[in-house]
């Protein structure tokens, strides 16, 4: 029996990453200013900064720095295409900025931000293709759509490239916690498998005790672009870094949506235009060998999965369908985030692993039931 873990953001998080999509925002927008100042194009494709030295405003803030002044606008602020200008003082001194989005993406982006206090980049994307194609299923309206559409992956494009730039910068600040390699190293409890066809073929000799599997492969699926779980090193591990990584060439970042069982994404493929798949995750996976290796895996044997921080989204659902509703999947188990001393995610986790199954049974069969879980970085 081999064991799978799947690696999310949340790990990264977890080990002192800033890798919220937030944190990427708030750099983006720093630059932005520090952009402005200089004079320079760079980082200004998506908004158009300037400022002015005024004499009167109203309700200004006080501003230390650019990294203030990002927090101030995401969490507090909307503008529109047409403009926003909030006054603020600095060094005694009263400016007003001038914001102008020069992207759909990017303002919606921002909104979603303020408004909820986080955001998901690939989604909002995708709820942005949703919305060209019913436009482009509009009598009158196909042209507009095509225009639309052609802008829209050019700021997604654009985003992936500042946050590739973002992610090499910050991929080398964390060290994981030590529990994480005694967990990645750590026998299967086979109470956690409920359908029993998977125990058969087991020898004496792969047992721990009666109750424990030594597990003969472990294979990090890492959905990150950091590199991170590379410093578990307790035994020898196998890493597949499904996404890409920011330290290989020969690996480059595939950034985009995955959900392919969608019947929106089927409407996009009968349209015959191309835009629609420019980020489809799928497409991506052709580059190397990445996704055969996974193949290979989950083919060759029965296997538990882990999940280390990954939210189970729907950005990701092609490829964890493929993983959860295979035959040889013995058993998911969900590491949840411990919010508090009451309060965790693992109800969120499951139902976001249930819209991965169309086979509500398998599911039922193969989550793991909270007693037999952890919160994420515990041992075991």
């Amino acid at each position: 029996m081999n064991k799978l873990i799947i690696v999310g953001n949340g790990f990264d998080i977890h080990n002192k990453l800033p890798t919220k999509y937030t944190d990427f925002l708030i750099w983006y927008l720093i630059n932005c200013f520090k952009s402005s100042s200089n004079d320079d194009g760079k980082y200004r494709e998506l908004i158009e900064i300037s400022y002015d030295r005024i004499y009167q405003g109203n309700n200004c803030r006080e501003i230390t720095d650019y990294k203030q002044l990002a927090l101030w606008l995401i969490t507090e602020f909307s503008f529109e295409s047409s403009g926003y200008s909030p006054d603020f003082i600095s060094n005694e001194n009263m400016f007003r900025f001038h914001l102008i989005s020069k992207s759909e993406l990017f303002l919606r982006l921002m909104s979603h931000q303020r408004e909820r206090n986080w955001v998901d980049i690939e989604m909002t994307y995708y709820k942005l293709l949703k919305e060209c194609l019913s436009l482009f299923n509009t009598i009158g309206k196909e042209e507009e759509a095509e225009t639309r559409l052609k802008k829209i992956n050019v700021d997604f494009e654009l985003l992936k490239s500042h946050l590739y730039e973002y992610l090499k910068i910050v991929s080398d600040a964390a060290k994981v916690e030590y529990n994480f390699d005694y967990c990645a190293d750590e026998s299967i409890d086979s109470k956690i498998i409920i359908d029993k066809h998977h125990l058969k073929n087991i020898q004496e000799e792969d047992y721990k005790d009666s109750r424990y599997i030594n597990a003969k492969n472990v294979t990090i699926l890492n959905f990150n672009y950091t590199g991170l779980p590379y410093q578990l090193n307790r035994r020898k591990y196998n890493h597949i870094d499904i996404h890409g990584s920011v330290k290989r060439q020969n690996n480059p970042i595939i950034f985009g949506f995955g959900d392919e069982i969608d019947s929106d994404y089927l409407e996009m493929e009968k349209t015959n235009n191309n835009d629609f798949l420019t980020y489809i995750k799928s497409f991506g996976y052709f580059n190397n060998t990445n996704y055969k290796q996974l193949i290979d895996l989950i083919d060759s044997d029965s296997y538990v999965v882990y999940i280390w921080g990954h939210s189970c989204g729907l950005s990701d659902r092609t490829l964890l369908n493929m993983i959860f509703e295979h035959d040889n999947c013995a058993a998911i188990k969900p590491y949840y985030w411990q919010r508090d001393a009451n309060t965790d995610n693992y109800l969120e986790i499951t139902q976001n692993i249930s819209r991965h199954f169309r086979n509500k049974q398998k599911m039922r069969n193969r989550v793991v039931n909270k007693e037999f879980c952890s919160a994420l970085g515990s041992q075991n």
